[in-house]
Parts: structure tokens; C-alpha cells; sequence
């Protein structure tokens, strides 16, 4: 032990050798932890009927990170037993009706959470599937739910959307493997003309989990 303790001395004793040694320890830790999640996507087991956010969607995704709504919803069911349940009692999701990578592969960035001041939205489409539903709770959130303390959001039916913002998110998000086509990119200005962030915000929580619903 003796022996083991001059080393270390030895070593922390030498001001050039032992910050060099420090550092060298320090980024092969970072490489590795850094470097593997670049290569997640060879990991993560695609879903076929997933399909990437059409242009008013994506734009009503926008708002619900602008309003913060992701402070207070989550969009993960975790596998067990007691949240599964609950979320899907019917069993719409097959089996397995927990959340699954392949769910989320055109999320950028992803917005599981883990914050419950609301209910979890994975499944909202089928909870919730009524777009006037969705438009009287953002109005008033008291009027379909009595003791909900969710405020208010009536301004995002003034709010018109900006077809030029929603045309260069689909544009950025293409570049890191979004599979919009030249239609899609060309298109969404149209899609979204003349409509207000409200009606792209209820577009968006109709869009959750309908795409994996139903599968054998």
C-alpha cells in the first residue's frame, strides 16, 4: 500500500504530467459519452406508420414548445403495468402500449418529460379525439374541465400563423433527415395560410400517438 501511495504522489507531485494525464482522462469520459448517441438511429427499430409532421402540425408543435405546455405535459407512457392501464385501457396499442423509440424519430427535440402537472398527451388523438374539444379547452380549459388549473390560451385563435416560418422549419429540419419531399417543402406555405395558432396547436395534439394506434 506504501508503495501505491508514493506513485500517486509521485505522479500529483508533477505539474506538467499530472494536468495532462487529468485532461487525456477527461475527453476519452466525454468521447465517451458524447459519440454513442450520433448513432442512436442505427439502434432505433422504425415504425412504418409513422409519418413525419405535415406543415400545420409541425407549426402547431412550434406553439406548444413557445407556450411552455411541455412544462407541464409529458409525452412518454412508461412500461407499467398500472400507466399502461390508464392510458390505454382498451389496449389500442396492441400488447405493448408503451412508448417506443420508433414513435419518435421525426421529434426534434423530443418532449417526453416527466412533469405531470397535466395529464400525459402520448395518446391524445385517442383520448381526446374532438377538435372542438381541443379548441373550447385552450379557450377555457374550465369548461370541459372543471377543476382544471391549465390556463387560459384563447389568444392562439387571434394569432395567425407565418407561412414563411413553417415553409424554412420543414427546410432545416430536411437537412437532418426529415424525409420532407420537394411537394411537402413547396406546399406548406398553402397549408397554413390563413390559419391561426390555434387551429395548428389542436392540428399538433390530434396528430399524438394517432399514427401507432391500432397496430397488430
Amino acid at each position: 500500500m506504501a508503495g501505491l501511495s508514493d506513485k500517486h504522489t509521485e505522479i500529483e507531485s508533477r505539474g506538467i504530467l499530472f494536468p495532462i494525464l487529468v485532461t487525456m482522462a477527461i475527453l476519452v469520459g466525454g468521447l465517451v459519452t458524447v459519440v454513442p448517441p450520433f448513432f442512436l438511429s442505427q439502434t432505433i427499430t422504425p415504425i412504418a406508420s409513422v409519418t413525419p409532421y405535415s406543415a400545420l402540425e409541425l407549426a402547431g408543435r412550434d406553439v406548444y414548445i413557445a407556450e411552455g405546455c411541455n412544462n407541464c405535459h409529458s409525452q412518454l407512457i412508461r412500461p407499467f403495468k398500472w400507466e399502461t392501464d390508464r392510458f390505454d385501457p382498451t389496449r389500442a396499442y396492441g400488447d405493448a402500449p408503451y412508448s417506443k423509440g420508433g414513435e419518435f424519430v421525426y421529434d426534434h427535440p423530443f418532449l417526453w418529460g416527466s412533469k405531470r402537472t397535466g395529464p400525459d398527451l402520448a395518446h391524445e388523438s385517442q383520448i381526446q379525439p374532438s377538435a372542438e374539444w381541443h379548441r373550447t379547452h385552450l379557450m377555457n380549459p374550465r369548461e370541459t374541465s372543471p377543476n382544471s388549473i391549465m390556463p387560459a390560451y384563447p389568444w392562439l385563435f387571434e394569432n395567425q400563423l407565418d407561412p414563411a416560418s413553417v415553409t424554412a422549419r420543414m427546410e432545416a429540419l430536411r437537412t437532418i433527415g426529415v424525409p420532407y419531399s420537394d411537394a411537402d417543402v413547396a406546399g406548406a406555405a398553402a397549408l397554413v395560410s390563413g390559419k391561426t395558432e390555434g387551429d395548428a396547436m389542436i392540428a399538433y395534439l390530434l396528430k399524438l400517438g394517432r399514427d401507432t394506434a391500432n397496430l397488430e
